[in-house]
């Protein structure tokens, strides 16, 4: 089952259309834009995603619709370099091109999902989480801020966390997101408490600022802005088994 998990992270097809519309150059070969995605920290965490949050889609009988959770995993996957270049990689064999045909299923969601400003909360995160330095300015956010969570006051450290956050390029979506409800979380008091607390502003019913993120990637940083990790020990398997297929 793991190696054929494995074997799924050279498929990056995903629409042609998105891809052009990106102003993708020429296609590389899925192995080489598998690995050069895997070795990148926040690409590598965001096909690990894929790939068990596709797994319905690549796998099985037909699909007949896009599962959310393989949704946001392609859009979190295709807001990095690296992943815009597995999406559109050139597959090799009759397999690749099956599951390249398989993901069209999501193609109008996703296409969607990128040219809207204004996305949801859940998949901001997705997004953030799919960067590295993102990714941790986000845990530091989240560690730093608990207390205005929970209504109580927004310390100068969590000041300065959601300062570093809203400079990263990739949570720009973070910031503008809005509450769907289907959060495990209350996003629009802790939107207030925000406003309220961190920035002294009134609160209204429609805010943008930024929600309380849900259980983001474990990261163990000396500095927000530092070096990033080096890959994880399963991101290592999946390279060992797929490296496997084709020896």
């Amino acid at each position: 089952m793991g190696v054929k998990l494995a074997t799924l992270t050279c498929m990056w097809w995903v629409m042609v259309s998105v891809a052009a519309m990106m102003g993708v150059a020429t296609p590389l070969p899925c192995e080489e834009a598998r690995m050069r995605c895997a070795y990148r920290v926040g690409c590598g965490t965001a096909l690990q995603h894929y790939v068990m949050g596709c797994s319905g889609v690549l796998q099985g009988p037909p699909p007949s619709h896009c599962p959310e959770i393989c949704h946001h995993s392609l859009i979190a996957l295709t807001s990095t370099e690296e992943g815009k270049d597995l999406m559109n990689c050139e597959c090799s064999d009759e397999y690749c091109e099956d599951q390249k045909r398989r993901t069209e299923i999501c193609r109008p969601q996703v296409m969607k999902s990128i040219s809207e400003p204004v996305v949801s909360c859940r998949m901001a995160q997705w997004i953030c989480a799919a960067d590295a330095l993102c990714s941790t300015a986000l845990e530091y956010y989240n560690h730093y801020c608990r207390a205005m969570f929970h209504g109580k006051k927004c310390t100068p450290r969590c000041n300065n966390s959601i300062s570093i956050l809203r400079r990263q390029e990739k949570a720009a979506k973070l910031t503008m997101c809005k509450c769907d409800g289907l959060e495990d979380y209350d996003c629009p008091a802790i939107q207030r408490n925000m406003e309220k607390l961190c920035f002294h502003k009134r609160v209204h019913h429609h805010q943008n600022a930024t929600k309380r993120p849900t259980d983001p990637p474990p990261v163990h940083p000396n500095d927000v802005m530092g070096a990033a990790p080096a890959p994880s020990l399963a991101l290592a398997a999946l390279l060992c088994a797929a490296a496997a297929l084709v020896t």
